[in-house]
């Protein structure tokens, strides 16, 4: 992204100076950036930051270098020409809207968990064909083509900003092991709940995984560490988007459900205890099963602290310990 930045402001940089040479340059210029939306979109991303940063330079150099040739020969680029239109049937036309399509339709199925950056690329590449059409779409177009070709590098770096500051605030609030919330955001919502007076039901959710000092005695903290995952995440697909979850401590998962009570929560919580139950975890020949035990507790009116929620599903939790593991059980809170 840093590359697409520094290449898009540069041909900005070009295109300013420029903009007297003639046309056939620009429409150059646009296909080169049309060009590097598409490397964007298809270079890998998870390479090592030497690796990237020599790609990344060899290719600045090299396309700048056929920039600066171009503009010193221009006999080199008549074919150029061809890429003017006057109406929407031209193929020039036909081929900046299936383009940004392309880009639209890349940045959904190769950036999905990225998605606001995937926003960030489309919204840019959107602008870009705005310019490119501009002839078309405006009589007097010169001042909005400069106009849009000039916008489109600063909203990049904009957005890419807003993404990298949501990416950091992200990670402060997330588990890296277990690619769920961590304590810190679980402490969040508690306190949240406890200074708004939200209408009630509220569910909370204890899950612990039963024995896993056991499985890290027997095979492993390597092994323990992909059962926390699996159980993490197994938890997370049954319950989202319903549910937030949340890494409460050790091998302990909580999870929040707004607007459900307890008869609504337990049917979605015993799906889960059976896939984790289901589940075969580990290499070779360390496969390893787990169970879970789990309470369920409800604020079920005002006068309830969600404090008060949270000991309840405990209590649950311990009950369901008591009573032979691998079970849901549920428990109702004090009212003040």
């Amino acid at each position: 992204m840093g590359y697409l930045t520094g290449l898009t402001g540069t041909c900005f940089l070009v295109y300013s100076l420029f903009l007297k040479k003639p046309a056939p340059y620009i429409r150059v210029l646009y296909l080169l950036i049309f060009l590097n939306f598409i490397l964007v979109l298809i270079l890998p991303s998870y390479t090592k930051y030497r690796s990237t940063r020599r790609v990344t330079l060899a290719i600045i150099v090299v396309e700048l270098g056929a920039a600066v040739s171009l503009y010193l020969m221009p006999h080199l680029i008549r074919w150029a020409s061809s890429l003017f239109f006057n109406n929407f049937y031209h193929f020039g036309a036909w081929g900046s809207i299936l383009w940004i399509g392309f880009v639209v339709l890349a940045s959904t199925a190769l950036l999905g968990d990225e998605f606001h950056l995937g926003g960030v690329i489309s919204g840019c590449a959107l602008f870009y064909v705005s310019a490119w059409l501009s002839p078309l779409l405006m009589s007097k177009n010169g001042g909005v083509e400069l106009a849009l070709f000039t916008f489109a590098p600063v909203y990049l770096v904009c957005g890419i900003l807003i993404h990298w500051f949501s990416r950091m605030d992200h990670r402060v609030a997330y588990d890296p092991l277990l690619h769920v919330y961590n304590r810190h955001y679980c402490g969040r919502i508690i306190e949240e709940q406890s200074n708004i007076n939200t209408a009630p039901p509220f569910g909370v959710v204890m899950i612990d995984i039963d024995h896993f000092k056991s499985i890290n005695d027997t095979h492993g903290h390597q092994v323990g560490d992909q059962v926390l995952f699996h159980v993490a995440q197994t938890i997370q697909r049954e319950v989202i988007p319903e549910g937030i979850v949340c890494r409460y401590g050790g091998e302990e998962i909580a999870v929040f459900f707004p607007r459900k009570h307890t008869k609504r929560i337990v049917p979605i919580i015993e799906k889960v205890r059976t896939e984790i139950e289901n589940l075969r975890i580990g290499d070779g020949r360390k496969k390893v099963t787990v169970t879970v035990s789990c309470g369920i507790s409800h604020r079920g009116s005002p006068s309830q602290s969600i404090y008060d929620v949270v000991a309840a599903a405990d209590r649950a939790l311990y009950n369901a310990k008591n009573s032979g593991r691998n079970r849901v059980k549920t428990w109702s809170p004090r009212s003040r």
